[in-house]
């Protein structure tokens, strides 16, 4: 038996996503690309207009999980004092996660680029690959199971069906 998905231009999703931009003024989203190698993006959206036009372009498959609890609170610009105030706001051994929040360009591509990691260690050279750049860092978000506070969704074929893709 194959598990039932929830399609992106489906009401109820829509409509949660909605409700939490009434009390939230940001909502992280993973965007999760099918068949592309396990290449995901975390963007932070500031409406619910801004999110609705930011899946609108998405290929078809794409997994999108998004989080009504604000998400990612350590905010900055990378140098040495933000390094430090990160490593003493994630504990040692807890999976965190970076995400920059401007857009990298490379020709017509453009990302939000993203790393994570469990050590003090890793989190210290991601940031300094970082070095100079605007990031949001945090523990990383839950997002394998839907609940009050997560929501996930897959962008529907053509024809409207849910296919779920490989991620």
């Amino acid at each position: 038996m194959c598990a039932a998905y929830t399609s992106t231009a489906d009401s109820k999703f829509l409509e949660t996503l909605e409700s939490w931009f009434h009390v939230q003024p940001e909502i992280l989203v993973l965007f999760r690309y099918p068949y592309a190698a396990g290449t995901k993006e975390f963007v932070f959206f500031s409406s619910f207009q801004n999110l609705k036009e930011g899946i609108r372009p998405l290929p078809t498959r794409t997994s999108v999980v998004a989080f009504r609890k604000p998400q990612l609170p350590l905010r900055g610009i990378v140098d040495d004092q933000f390094i430090a105030r990160c490593l003493s706001n994630i504990p040692e051994g807890s999976e965190f996660l970076i995400t920059e929040t401007v857009r990298r360009v490379y020709g017509k591509m453009s990302w939000f680029h993203n790393s994570g990691g469990v050590s003090h260690a890793e989190l210290q050279e991601e940031l300094a690959d970082c070095r100079g750049t605007s990031v949001a860092v945090g523990l990383y978000p839950p997002w394998l199971d839907d609940s009050d506070d997560v929501v996930s969704a897959i962008v529907p074929d053509e024809d409207g069906v849910v296919r779920p893709g490989a991620y």
